[in-house]
């Protein structure tokens, strides 16, 4: 049972259908074109096997999309259709041996954004905010003294009045950059193309900055819009002891019927995506809406 329609700002839902087939649109009301919600209508099937991507979501997301009839609301999947956007036209400007590549094995599924055969190497396409690519890139600083020589007027955190103003110095720390679920999807990606003979010796992430060049990302240290990222190798044992416990924990819920446990902060942003992004929160027993935090 996956999403069956759009809900409009007001709350009020229409169905894909007479949204896009029957001309029942209230378009204004909407604010969105057909195109971008033809985009967003796509679904799959919910008897195909698990997806890397839907297992690295969160058991229990994926176990509501299953089994829920739900509506989409379009503002909440505006960046993940920058996102889809973004991935075809890379994928346009691909040669026919570069090219997307669909994968399955151990009963999970995963599509490869690109692999170039002749020189071994996967990349993976991402479209994300600047706090997500700061954690990513491992961005740090220290403080040096204004290379203007002005100073502190008043004393404050930075510094007492009368010494030099301070400026952050960015650098990437490795000890701190994290890759979180990006590291375990682009490391079962190889897992499924090494599966299938060819082979991996270098994996990147090419990560286009959505709000890059703007103040808050400046401050943050990101200070380019794309940026080109190694993955790090995880061990197939540790991969697979990953993959296959959450594959086992979404098929036995799917056949007993039953709600899994609640995802993991990781898995929903420390929260964010409960209460703002996830499709499927309000089947979510593990939520409650009401007092707008999670039980």
């Amino acid at each position: 049972m996956p999403g069956i329609g759009f809900k409009y700002p007001d709350g009020e839902t229409i169905t894909f259908e007479d949204a896009l087939d029957n001309d029942k649109l209230d378009l204004e009301r909407m604010g969105i074109y057909y195109t971008a919600l033809k985009e967003m209508s796509k679904v799959r099937s919910p008897d195909r096997k698990p997806s890397v991507t839907e297992l690295i979501n969160g058991t229990c997301q994926a176990y509501l999309e299953r089994t829920k009839d739900y509506y989409l609301d379009p503002q909440a999947q505006a960046f993940a259709l920058a996102g889809t956007l973004h991935h075809k036209r890379l994928e346009d400007n691909a040669s026919e041996e570069d090219a997307e590549i669909q994968l399955e094995g151990i009963d999970i599924t995963g599509i490869v954004d690109l692999y170039q055969e002749s020189t071994e190497t996967l990349i993976d396409y991402k479209n994300t905010g600047s706090f997500k690519a700061a954690k990513v890139l491992g961005l740090d600083f220290y403080l040096d003294d204004d290379p203007s020589g002005a100073v502190y007027k008043r004393s404050g955190r930075w510094g007492k009045a009368g010494t030099p103003k301070k400026v952050k110095r960015w650098w990437r720390n490795p000890e701190k950059a994290d890759l979180e679920d990006w590291g375990w999807q682009i490391n079962m990606y190889r897992y499924l193309l090494e599966s299938t003979g060819k082979n991996v010796e270098k994996m990147y992430v090419q990560m286009t900055v959505r709000d890059g060049g703007l103040m808050a990302s400046r401050d943050r240290g990101v200070d380019k819009n794309i940026y080109l990222v190694e993955v790090p190798y995880i061990h197939n044992d540790h991969l697979l002891d990953f993959f296959t416990t959450k594959r086992d924990s979404l098929l036995e819920s799917l056949e007993k019927k039953e709600t899994p446990s609640k995802c993991s902060d990781v898995e929903t942003w420390g929260g964010i995506k409960c209460q703002r992004f996830c499709p499927v929160r309000e089947f979510c027993p593990h939520v409650s809406f009401e007092i707008g935090s999670e039980q």
